[in-house]
């Protein structure tokens, strides 16, 4: 009899750790699906070329109170010297 209870006790050292291993990868699984969902940027279109961007502060310029996003310096030059050509109507 008092092997049975050893082998008994052996598989409850077993299933311990895997039952622990399990919660982690699931947590684990979770965080990393949330972070992902918070890495997602804003997007919008540059309105020089068209393309969708990332809301980028260092990368936008106001007029007439609409914030506009730009892939780059060059599209936001673009759209200051010209607003009312790019500029929604």
């Amino acid at each position: 009899m008092p092997q049975n209870t050893r082998k008994g006790s052996n598989n409850m050292r077993r299933t311990i750790p895997a039952i622990v291993l399990v919660v982690v990868l699931v947590l684990s699984m979770s965080a990393v699906a949330q972070s992902k969902k918070a890495e997602k940027a804003e997007k919008a279109k540059d309105p020089v070329c068209g393309i969708m961007v990332d809301k980028n502060p260092a990368l936008s310029y106001t007029y007439k109170g609409e914030t506009y996003y730009f892939c780059s310096k060059a599209d936001q030059e673009k759209f200051k010297e010209a607003p009312e050509k790019y500029a929604k109507k």
